[in-house]
C-alpha cells in the first residue's frame, strides 16, 4: 500500500509539472518566468516605425519594459516621421531592410498583407485569450478576409463630441446625452447657431472627420464589406452627406469661406462654435485652447436608426515581417507592447490601450487633462465604432470620395446630385485596387 501511494503521489508531481511546462507563457503578454523565459529568447532585431511628440515617447518607453523583460534581445529602434511613410516602408519593404517588427494599422486594408507573417500560429502555441485581453473594439480589421492575423493592436482612438455648455445655456437648448439621433444632432445644430458675419456662431465646426461619419448616419455605407462595390448612391448613404450639406446652407456648419477663416479647433475653443467632433488624440490640446474660457463636455456621437452609435475609430499596431530572422523574438516584442499592463499603462496617456487590463484599471479613471471630464465614454464609443474608411489600399476611392463630399458642403450640390456624378468614377477606382491585387 505505501509503494501504491507513493507511486500516486510521483505521478501527481510529474503531471503537475508536465502540465506547467506546457504553458509557459502568461497570458498578459509577459514571460510566465521573466528570470528563464526571458533569457530564452536572445538575438537582435529591428522595430521599424514612426510618429512623433508623447506618442513616440511612449513607444520608446514600451521598447524599454520589452528589454527589461527580455534582456537576452537587442532591439534597434527606427523610428521616422510620418511624412511619405508610406513610400519609404515600401522602399524598405522591397529593399529587404524594413525591420523584423513593423508599425502598422487596419485601415491599411491588405495594402502590404504579401510581407507580413500570419501571427495566428503564435497566438494558438501561447494560448492567448485575446476576446479576454484586449480592449473590446481594439482589434477589429487586423484579420483578413481569409483568417490571416496581419498583426496585434496596440492603441486606439475614436471620437466624442465636444460641447459648449455656456452656448447651450444661453440658447435654451438642453446638453445633448448619449441617447441622441443625427436628426436630433441636426436640429440642435441650428438651434444654437447664432449671429451674422464675423460674429456667427455655428451649431457644429467643420471637421474633417465629419467626411467619414457621413455615409454611416442613417445606416448606410460607402462600400461592401469587401469593397468590390461603392454603395455611394445607396439612399441611406446619400441622406448622410445631404445632412451636412442642409447644416451647410442653415449656417449650422461654417461653408468654406468661414471655415478657412481660422482652424476649426480654435473656433471651439474660441467660443464660435457650440460643437466639436473631438479625437482622443487631440482631447489635451483642445482643453489646452479652451483654457477657463467656458465650461464644456463631451457625449458620444449621434446614434444610426437602429440605435448604434456611429463612431470611427484609428488603430496603431505591429505585425511581423516574413522575411524576419528572429521571429521569436519578433512576436516576443509584439506581443508585450501589445498586452502587458505596464506598457497599456504607458500607452494610457497619450491613447486608449490594447491591453483591456490597462483600459479598465488606468485609463477609464484618467480624465482629460486640467478638466475633469472622464475618459470612460471614449471606451465604451470604441466597441462599435467602424475602422477609419478611407485609408491603404482604397485611398485613391477615398480622394473620389474627398471630392463628392466638397461638391456637397462647399459647392451646395446636392448629395443625390454629385452621387450621379462620382458613383461610376469611384467603382471603376475599386475595380483598379482589385485588379491591381491579382
Amino acid at each position: 500500500m505505501r509503494r501504491f501511494l507513493a507511486m500516486l503521489l510521483v505521478g501527481i508531481v510529474i503531471m503537475t509539472l508536465v502540465a506547467c511546462g506546457g504553458n509557459n507563457t502568461q497570458t498578459n503578454g509577459q514571460p510566465a518566468d521573466p528570470d528563464k523565459k526571458g533569457q530564452e529568447i536572445s538575438g537582435e532585431i529591428t522595430v521599424f516605425g514612426w510618429g512623433g511628440g508623447e506618442e513616440l515617447q511612449s513607444r520608446k518607453e514600451a521598447t524599454k519594459i520589452f528589454k527589461k523583460l527580455y534582456p537576452g534581445v537587442k532591439v534597434n529602434e527606427i523610428w521616422l516621421p510620418a511624412d511619405n511613410i508610406d513610400v519609404k516602408l515600401d522602399a524598405a519593404l522591397a529593399a529587404g531592410n524594413a525591420g523584423d517588427v513593423i508599425m502598422m494599422s487596419p485601415d491599411w486594408k491588405g495594402l502590404r498583407s504579401k510581407w507580413f507573417e500570419d501571427l495566428n500560429p503564435y497566438i494558438e502555441r501561447d494560448n492567448l485569450d485575446l476576446e479576454s485581453l484586449l480592449t473590446q473594439g481594439v482589434d477589429g480589421g487586423y484579420v483578413d478576409s481569409d483568417g490571416k492575423r496581419e498583426g496585434m493592436p496596440t492603441t486606439a482612438s475614436d471620437f466624442m463630441i465636444a460641447y459648449n455648455k455656456e452656448i447651450f445655456d444661453k440658447a435654451g437648448v438642453p446638453y445633448p446625452t448619449n441617447e441622441w439621433t443625427w436628426d436630433e444632432f441636426a436640429e440642435i445644430s441650428k438651434q444654437v447657431s447664432s449671429g451674422e458675419g464675423a460674429n456667427r456662431v455655428y451649431g457644429i465646426v467643420s471637421h474633417w472627420i465629419l467626411q467619414s461619419l457621413a455615409p454611416f448616419v442613417y445606416g448606410g455605407a460607402p462600400y461592401n464589406e469587401d469593397w468590390t462595390k461603392q454603395t455611394l448612391d445607396d439612399p441611406n448613404t446619400i441622406k448622410g452627406y445631404q445632412l451636412f450639406g442642409d447644416l451647410v446652407k442653415a449656417g449650422a456648419m461654417p461653408d468654406d469661406a468661414a471655415a478657412k477663416s481660422m482652424p476649426m479647433d480654435q473656433m471651439f475653443a474660441a467660443g464660435k462654435a457650440a460643437m466639436y467632433p473631438m479625437g482622443l488624440f487631440e482631447a489635451s490640446t483642445i482643453a489646452k485652447n479652451v483654457g477657463n474660457n467656458f465650461e464644456w463636455g463631451i457625449v458620444m456621437p449621434p446614434k444610426d436608426p437602429s440605435g448604434k452609435t456611429v463612431n470611427i475609430k484609428f488603430q496603431t499596431g505591429f505585425a511581423m515581417n516574413q522575411a524576419s530572422k528572429n521571429k521569436e523574438a519578433a512576436w516576443a516584442y509584439i506581443k508585450t507592447v501589445s498586452l502587458n499592463k505596464e506598457v497599456g499603462d504607458l500607452y494610457s496617456k497619450v491613447n486608449l490601450p490594447a491591453a483591456k487590463e490597462a483600459a479598465e484599471s488606468t485609463f477609464v479613471n484618467m480624465k482629460i487633462e486640467n478638466t475633469d471630464i472622464s475618459m470612460l465614454d471614449f471606451v465604451t464609443g470604441l466597441q462599435d465604432a467602424i475602422t477609419f474608411p478611407w485609408g491603404g489600399a482604397i485611398s485613391k476611392a477615398g480622394d473620389l470620395y474627398a471630392q463628392m463630399w466638397q461638391q456637397v458642403t462647399i459647392q451646395g450640390k446636392s448629395a443625390e446630385e454629385a452621387a450621379k456624378e462620382y458613383a461610376s468614377q469611384i467603382q471603376s477606382a475599386f475595380d483598379s485596387i482589385h485588379q491591381n491585387r491579382k
